[in-house]
């Protein structure tokens, strides 16, 4: 019984030292790479854009520091905060052109093979076309112009495409910012890039992006059907995923199974369905979303058609026009979500009542306007500090509200001579139609140490809307 309990021992004791030394280990590796990473620490320079975590593009006019933490996820330290921008960020200088990439991008070239960039990629320019994967539903486009197969898309330098599960895609740089609702192709020198379908076609070389770590895209193409019965007074053509065959059709009689369930269509909810009203493209602005329409009403059965704009409490309606494609949604405010209804009425045959149809529901957030501060004089004599604050054009103000930072030097209760910080508020009054404020901050009795250091930030604006919070 003894030699049991010895065994058993034994065995427990080898478990738990094989446990303790697999602890240690992954302890140190943890430690190991917390200390590596500690140390990587990047310069971003001023004039350069750059995406937080949420997608929020930041304009850095001021020194910034990018350092990656020990689970991949980079932080900027920028104007005292501390700012996430997830596991892969796009760095654009808009001085000099140069790209910067930090973290894993999957670099699709001409052959199709497949490079793995970690850490930081440099691209000293954008005359070097690239195309990268970043993530599931996530590529990043690099050529000095890159145009949509229709050229009702253009951009410069770069674009950031995010599809949804749809194939919907949001595509943005450091100057466009709009939503495609429609399938879409990106057009380089050297490649055009299907976006919905996940497609990338070099010369004759189709490279399907979904095998290139998965895809969680769902959309698939339309296809047209006709079963060429003809012989009636029409025969309707139409896109939609349901299993109906052409028609043929002689007042409002039975044509074949509802989606397949047995029940039975009409030539009227037929015509419904072969409607391709539709929303093409999605522009935001400041207080404004441009937005590129189609109607299809070729039997004119649309009673009206238009848009609701839900906002806080409200909603207002604008109407869209048949005979037009674009429409301005005006008198918004910027860095807000609005969510747009768009809606077209029809008389029901069976009751003669008008009712609603809801063809798109989108959600759209108008851009944050951008201020910049800058200090322009110290005296020592007037014991004063100037500043200036660039106005964002297109968005009228009343007044902006700022913090002055400077650094100056006392004496603590130790008698040792110690720096700390001074914050100083203030609020700048703007007239209508200026393109600068300036103001000054009185430092009577304060010892003032390495004046570089100084900053002007921009907290909030107020205005006709209210006010809203820059930073």
């Amino acid at each position: 019984m003894k030699r049991k309990y010895d065994l058993r021992n034994k065995r427990n004791f080898i478990i738990i030292l094989i446990l303790s030394i697999l602890i240690i280990i992954i302890f140190s590796l943890f430690i190991y790479k917390y200390k590596h990473t500690s140390k990587i620490v990047y310069d971003i320079k001023t004039g350069s854009i750059i995406q937080d975590v949420n997608k929020n593009y930041i304009n850095i006019d001021d020194d910034a520091i990018l350092k990656v933490r020990w689970n991949g996820s980079y932080y900027l330290t920028y104007r005292d905060n501390k700012i996430n921008l997830g596991k892969k960020v796009i760095v654009y200088n808009t001085i000099d052109g140069s790209i910067k990439l930090y973290g894993t991008f999957y670099e699709i070239a001409e052959d199709g093979k497949i490079i793995d960039n970690k850490d930081e990629t440099v691209l000293a320019n954008t005359t070097d076309t690239k195309f990268y994967k970043l993530d599931d539903r996530e590529y990043l486009l690099v050529d000095r112009k890159i145009v949509s197969d229709d050229k009702s898309i253009s951009a410069d330098n770069y674009v950031l495409v995010e599809l949804d599960k749809m194939g919907n895609a949001k595509l943005s740089n450091n100057k466009l910012n709009l939503k495609t609702i429609t399938p879409t192709k990106l057009v380089t020198s050297k490649y055009v890039f299907d976006i919905a379908n996940e497609v990338l076609k070099y010369n004759k070389l189709d490279i399907d992006l979904k095998k290139i770590i998965g895809s969680s895209n769902q959309y698939k193409e339309d296809e047209k059907k006709d079963d060429g019965s003809g012989g009636g007074e029409e025969n309707i053509d139409f896109n939609n995923n349901d299993n109906n065959d052409g028609v043929n059709g002689a007042g409002n009689d039975l044509i074949n199974d509802k989606d397949g369930k047995g029940e039975p269509i009409t030539l009227d909810e037929l015509k419904n369905k072969a409607k391709m009203t539709s929303i093409v493209r999605i522009q935001e602005g400041l207080t404004q979303v441009d937005i590129d329409y189609v109607v299809y009403d070729p039997y004119n059965e649309y009673q009206s058609v238009y848009v609701e704009v839900v906002k806080p409490g409200k909603v207002d309606v604008v109407n869209l026009s048949k005979s037009e494609t674009h429409l301005v949604i005006k008198d918004l405010v910027p860095d807000k979500n609005y969510k747009l209804n768009f809606i077209y009425t029809i008389v029901d045959s069976e009751t003669n009542e008008v009712k609603p149809n809801k063809f798109e529901e989108i959600t759209v957030r108008t851009n944050k306007p951008v201020y910049v501060g800058k200090i322009t004089k110290v005296s020592t004599y007037g014991h004063s500090i100037a500043y200036t604050v660039q106005l964002q054009s297109g968005y009228n103000i009343d007044s902006v509200n700022v913090e002055v930072v400077f650094y100056y030097q006392e004496f603590d209760e130790n008698d040792e001579l110690v720096t700390k910080e001074a914050i100083v508020p203030g609020t700048l009054n703007v007239k209508s139609g200026a393109k600068m404020a300036s103001g000054t901050v009185d430092i009577t009795g304060y010892d003032i140490v390495n004046i570089d250091l100084a900053k002007v930030i921009v907290k909030s604006v107020t205005g006709s809307d209210g006010t809203l919070t820059i930073s």
